[in-house]
């Protein structure tokens, strides 16, 4: 495990991607959201409701709720969602990892690691889902548990990556400010 990550932390955490990495997380988002409002019927939820159902009665009542065309809709909108977790996952990656690069190396990489295991529980969280949507009579509680506290895991490290970015944004700024001043 310490080997990928620090694989990944040489490849991705380069200022020089950031352009790239923020770019194709901007476009993947504007793709799931316009293929949304094209597919997803109106009174349909959305995957991030699906993906923080919880139990299989809050899961049936989504599906129930959306319909067949519904649930097609929830099952592209997963696909694409695998890219869109690159794209975000990828960007906020990068952007933690040229940040902490200078810090020590093991601790820079703890903080790496933050992102990359989000967007692997997302990988986890969609798959579960997939198959679940795929014969949702067939859906399994323990299935639908796992799916959803999945994605609270994801969200959760995402918002504390969100928070490191500010948080070594700001103390670069200041740094940076600090340098010119003197």
């Amino acid at each position: 495990m310490c080997r990928i990550m620090n694989f990944l932390f040489n490849a991705i955490a380069v200022k020089e991607f950031l352009i790239f990495s923020g770019c194709y997380f901007l476009l993947t988002a504007i793709a799931i959201h316009y293929t949304d409002e094209l597919v997803r019927p109106a009174g349909c939820a959305g995957i991030l409701s699906l993906g923080l159902a919880f139990t299989k009665g809050a899961f049936m009542d989504i599906v129930n709720s959306c319909g067949e065309k519904g649930v097609r809709s929830l099952i592209i909108l997963s696909w694409i969602d695998f890219l869109f977790i690159i794209g975000y996952i990828g960007f906020l990656a990068n952007l933690l990892g040229a940040l902490v690069k200078g810090l020590e190396r093991g601790t820079a990489l703890k903080l790496f690691s933050i992102p990359i295991i989000a967007g692997v529980l997302g990988v986890l969280e969609n798959s579960i889902f997939l198959t679940q949507l795929a014969n949702p009579e067939g859906a399994s509680g323990a299935a639908v548990f796992l799916g959803s506290a999945a994605a609270t895991a994801k969200l959760t490290l995402t918002a504390i990556t969100v928070l490191l970015i500010v948080y070594y944004l700001y103390g670069a700024i200041n740094k940076r400010s600090r340098t010119a001043s003197a």
